[in-house]
């Protein structure tokens, strides 16, 4: 099925914007108002450098344990707790009246053997399920846009309104499960060839995200505290007072 996405996040613009703006407005609640009483005590550059060594360290922490698990949980702890990329899943990649080669060649090989076969019923029945699902889907979905119909609208056409013909499975020379899928439309219509792969998905991303962005942020930072408590000190045992920018 084809999702709405933002910024290459698979996310809908609205759904991003508006969980950004969230996640701002409690940086500068929560960040902000330990920022106010460091500085107070410090100053600003320096109640800035202590807030940014702590955070992003806190942050390193907090996104090891949402990738790496850490038995955080006990020792069966699943990894990747945190914030979740793309699932794996089945996708179509085009559709028309034959299976389009463009993508990958075993395509053009479509029905012959030893490439293409069908799947069993047992082994493969989770295959089955996501393939034929994210077939109707993708069928309801179009089929919607094209009528200019709202998906949740008592009118719209629905996955179930969708048959499957035949369905068979390969193997892409990188590895990459691929399927045909056959279906029309139950209504009426001419029946429509479906070429899929499976999406191992992106999981891990964004706490890999956080996690490359914390280590960078605490890198960055970690020397230039340093740098500024020498400094306090040359100055507190007897060395020349830092420039004075008026109150904090």
């Amino acid at each position: 099925m084809l999702a709405d996405t933002c910024l290459g996040f698979n996310v809908a613009c609205g759904t991003l914007f508006k969980g950004g703006g969230v996640v701002l407005a409690g940086f500068i609640l929560f960040i902000g108002s330990v920022y106010v009483l460091l500085a107070a005590v410090f100053g600003r550059w320096m109640g800035y450098l202590v807030l940014m060594v702590a955070f992003s360290g806190w942050m390193i922490i907090q996104s090891s344990i949402w990738m790496f698990g850490f038995w955080s949980q006990g020792p069966d702890t699943k990894t990747n707790l945190g914030p979740r990329g793309s699932e794996p899943a089945w996708q179509v990649v085009d559709a028309g009246i034959t299976p389009s080669g463009d993508i990958y060649p075993e395509y053009a090989q479509y029905p012959n053997p030893p490439t293409w076969s069908q799947p069993n019923q047992v082994t493969q029945a989770a295959d089955i399920q996501s393939v034929q699902g994210a077939a109707t889907s993708f069928l309801a979905t179009q089929a919607n846009a094209t009528l200019g119909r709202n998906p949740d609208a008592l009118d719209a056409i629905q996955t179930t309104q969708f048959g499957v013909d035949s369905l068979e499975f390969a193997k892409a020379a990188n590895g990459t499960p691929i399927a045909v899928v056959q279906a029309h439309f139950i209504g009426g219509g001419p029946e429509t060839v479906l070429s899929m792969k499976y999406n191992t998905g992106s999981v891990p991303r964004y706490s890999s995200m956080f996690l490359v962005g914390s280590i960078l942020l605490f890198a960055i930072h970690l020397p230039l505290l340093d740098r500024a408590e020498r400094s306090r000190k040359a100055f507190l045992t007897g060395g020349s007072a830092p420039p004075w920018y008026g109150p904090a």
